[in-house]
């Protein structure tokens, strides 16, 4: 046990996601089974929740395959596909838990002790989600797409926790808030997947390094070395274009630096973890809203160094 341990803990990052994808597929393969076979007998809107299942799992698969082999198919074909599949369980997902407030079905009851087990679990998954979100920073595409696909399925799991512990906890019918939590939840898996179809173009994943080619008309910098500095944050990772200069030749990576929290006090940062139960999701959103502000970071770098007479080459990965 202890070496399938340290075998564990010595792959990359890299690897450990791509090997979860690949289980996840099989896992979510079973679950859509299993909710089929028991759509014969429960209910027959369990057929809605395994197609969400089904999508899910393709859409990994697509993750998994562009990784493994690239060569195959283009990362545009495959990056269309996932966003097209994940879009259908968002869809899939709001009509499923909508049902609820237009129709009058029978809400499955749960005890208190399966309810807080889901709970827990799905807390789990989801502090687990944001973490991976977290790491996953130029990662590449495929890795960003597959930790954004877990966090769909963590999605989920707390709209069924939000099911369970009202199932016991509340003694009026909350068929409508557990609809209204179910379509808000499909509404955030579209927005994703609508993400995840422009986000080659607004993110600098595989486009970090970036060449300029001094025009002759201009004198040029006199200095080897280059630090452009291109965000400006008190709570995230600052932005930087790092190059050398030679023969007119500007050739460098934009570099992502550490958060300047880690300079704060410490005992700031001590009391930041103690809250970060409570700051954790404001903290997740303010990093959205961060990444989409910076979204023209390498135009806006075009332009600086067109300004001082340089021109673009090329650009591509890190």
């Amino acid at each position: 046990m202890m070496k399938l341990v340290n075998e564990w803990r010595s792959l990359s990052f890299e690897r450990k996601t791509m090997l979860m994808t690949f289980i996840s597929i099989f896992i979510n393969a079973l679950l859509a089974i299993g909710k089929f076979v028991l759509a014969f007998f429960a209910s027959p809107f369990l057929v809605a929740a395994a197609i969400v299942n089904i999508f899910v799992m393709l859409s990994k698969r697509e993750c998994y395959l562009g990784e493994k082999y690239p060569e195959k198919k283009s990362f545009e074909h495959r990056n269309k596909y996932i966003g097209f599949f994940l879009l259908c369980a968002g869809l899939e997902y709001a009509i499923y838990m909508g049902r609820m407030i237009f129709t009058d079905t029978e809400l499955m009851k749960y005890d208190i002790v399966l309810g807080i087990a889901i709970a827990c679990v799905s807390f789990v998954e989801m502090g687990f989600a944001i973490a991976g979100l977290f790491r996953v920073y130029g990662k590449g595409h495929y890795y960003r797409n597959a930790k954004l696909i877990n966090l769909c399925s963590a999605l989920t799991a707390i709209a069924l926790t939000e099911v369970a512990i009202m199932s016991f906890a509340s003694e009026t019918d909350s068929r409508i808030l557990d609809g209204v939590m179910g379509m808000c939840v499909g509404v955030i898996i579209v927005l994703i997947a609508i993400y995840i179809f422009v986000a080659p173009r607004i993110s600098i994943v595989d486009r970090e390094h970036n060449v300029y080619r001094l025009e002759n008309s201009k004198e040029g910098i006199k200095e080897d070395n280059i630090s452009i500095t291109l965000t400006n944050s008190k709570f995230y990772g600052n932005y930087t274009y790092v190059a050398t200069i030679k023969d007119g030749i500007v050739d460098g990576h934009i570099v992502k630096g550490k958060s300047p929290l880690f300079d704060w006090n410490l005992y700031f940062k001590i009391g930041m973890i103690i809250l970060s139960e409570i700051l954790i999701f404001p903290y997740a959103v303010g990093a959205l809203v961060f990444h989409f502000k910076n979204a023209s970071m390498i135009r806006k770098l075009d332009e600086k160094m067109l300004k001082i007479g340089y021109k673009k080459i090329s650009e591509g990965e890190d």
